[in-house]
């Protein structure tokens, strides 16, 4: 289901289902950041899906390591919770993630140690063209979410963005992947439905 109007870079609660037809296939992705091929084919057929909530931490916050990291301007900030869920599969997946630009160290069941940051940054800064206005069509904030991750000890590194973009006349949440390993780049598009209790 497409996403609703309500739902924008800054309200991402909610379930979200990747869309295999309108997505790109993953798995030269996943090879290149060296998940088994028995893991992979697994995935191939399996169903993804991401459960998103958010909270809004202080800055002077000490109660959980995850959150308490200072924004860049002193100020609040959002964290968002991320259960990812791999059915069939035991690759399932609780993360707490800091929107402030600063690399937190977590553990992914397919990837392994991975150091990983998230920032909120305008459409202007999204230096491909296509892309960029892709965005800009879709999201009246004009902004989206820039990931940086990477695994040290697989020699990988990933750059995300976060946004919503028109595909076929509807409103999708997207993530769109480049992940580099030495010479080699692949660049994958993840498409996601928005379920509605």
């Amino acid at each position: 289901m497409a996403a609703p109007l309500s739902k924008h870079i800054t309200n991402l609660e909610g379930i979200w289902h990747l869309n295999r037809r309108l997505s790109d296939d993953p798995d030269p992705m996943f090879a290149l950041q060296g998940v088994p091929w028995i893991t992979r084919k697994a995935l191939r057929f399996a169903h993804l899906s991401l459960q998103i909530s958010q909270s809004v931490s202080c800055s002077d916050a000490s109660s959980d390591s995850a959150t308490d990291s200072p924004s860049e301007d002193g100020g609040s900030v959002t964290v968002l919770h991320v259960r990812q869920t791999v059915t069939p599969g035991s690759f399932n997946s609780d993360s707490t993630c800091p929107v402030n630009g600063q690399y937190h160290d977590m553990t992914v069941p397919i990837f392994g140690d991975i150091k990983m940051k998230l920032q909120y940054v305008s459409t202007d800064d999204v230096k491909n063209d296509l892309m960029r206005q892709s965005f800009e069509d879709a999201c009246a904030s004009k902004m989206v979410i820039d990931e940086g991750a990477e695994n040290p000890k697989m020699g990988w590194s990933a750059h995300v963005l976060w946004g919503f973009e028109n595909i076929n006349g509807k409103r999708y949440f997207t993530r769109n992947v480049r992940t580099w390993k030495k010479d080699e780049i692949v660049v994958v598009r993840m498409v996601y439905d928005c379920h509605q209790k």
